[in-house]
């Protein structure tokens, strides 16, 4: 059982992300674009999409309907003023704080974003969802998602999930020169027979973890997240110093809280279900080392009510990989002291 304890990231170690946060100026149907140059279109309720220009000359091409002159960036919301008037449903961001709220009132006009009778906190911007480990939100961009971090401390694991894409790229670099650089294919294909063979259809890799990154302090790690086609998603990326309990034994046991509801006549009969989601959830024993006894408490006690990566086996391609994984909190930790030389761990874990 591996655990990465998540490095929070900031303002000052999140150095780049293509994905859009700030909306650029509005498209203007007058103006003449270079290639590379960037435009927004406003929609619905603060909606905003951003669009890249192809090529230079690039004037008159409406961006929605130009595809060979423009490709969109992803979309973002209208940035939150005093002065403006908001309608209900309408979603601003801050971006001191790097939230969505959306307007709980019609004409909402100079209420800070703070009173809750004016405005609901919907979750982190997209460019900040694949890092905020508390709400189950993903950062979404056509192609690809590419982000860079400067830790400022030694990370020495990284670790994934909610991904949507075809492949990852992770490569770490110090003073300028690349030391490090990882390859995930996230194409799958569970074949059991011929007809699967020639029949079922592709999937793709959920997560993946890495826990060898070299742990300089002036580190410099780029992930990319890309699909051949449609939005690249990034449901979490979580950085940090991964601490090892122990070899998780057989008999671990994958389940979920189960939401959904159903309500029945008299008789029996469904006369309703409303379908939610699951939470997964994992039940292990794990061996540890006496020698490790006092260290694992102290992982206990600071991860108390805080979310983390768990991976119970450190291989990514092993089929019992994701079933295994949680990015969430301990239920129970328990450490039975029972043998004279090892310990024995029951884990309890809950996604977050």
């Amino acid at each position: 059982m591996n655990v990465i304890p998540p490095l929070a990231i900031t303002d000052a170690r999140l150095t780049s992300s293509t994905a859009v946060e700030t909306a650029p100026a509005a498209y203007a149907s007058g103006t003449t674009y270079a290639a590379g140059t960037t435009a927004s279109v406003a929609g619905s309720a603060g909606l905003i999409t951003v669009y890249k220009s192809l090529q230079n000359g690039n004037v008159g091409h409406t961006p929605a309907s130009s595809p060979t002159w423009w490709s969109s960036l992803g979309e973002t919301y209208q940035v939150y003023s005093g002065a403006a008037t908001y309608a209900e449903g309408d979603r601003v961001i801050d971006t001191t704080n790097h939230l969505v709220y959306e307007s709980l009132a019609a004409s909402n006009t100079g209420n800070a974003l703070t009173k809750e009778d004016k405005w609901q906190k919907i979750g982190p911007t997209n460019k900040f969802a694949m890092f905020d480990i508390l709400r189950n939100t993903a950062t979404v961009q056509p192609g690809s998602i590419t982000a860079v971090v400067t830790p400022g401390v030694r990370a020495d694991s990284i670790g994934f999930s909610g991904l949507v894409g075809n492949s990852a790229v992770v490569t770490v670099t110090s003073d300028g020169v690349d030391v490090y650089t990882h390859t995930e294919d996230l194409n799958t294909r569970e074949v059991a027979d011929w007809y699967d063979y020639f029949f079922r259809p592709f999937s793709t890799k959920k997560a993946f973890a890495l826990f060898d990154l070299p742990p300089y302090t002036n580190a410099v790690i780029t992930v990319q997240i890309s699909a051949t086609s449609g939005n690249a998603e990034c449901g979490a990326c979580v950085l940090g110093s991964c601490e090892y309990i122990g070899d998780v034994q057989y008999d671990a046991e994958s389940d979920v809280l189960n939401f959904s509801t159903v309500t029945r006549n008299f008789d029996g009969s469904t006369s309703a279900m409303v379908q939610r989601r699951n939470v997964p959830k994992t039940v292990q024993a794990i061996w540890l080392e006496k020698s490790r006894v006092n260290r694992v408490r102290a992982l206990r006690d600071a991860l108390n009510g805080v979310p983390a990566y768990w991976a119970g086996l450190s291989d990514s391609g092993d089929g019992y990989f994701e079933a295994l994984l949680i990015l969430g909190f301990y239920k129970r930790f328990s450490i039975n002291l029972k043998h004279t030389q090892r310990a024995v761990v029951s884990l309890e874990l809950e996604e977050i």
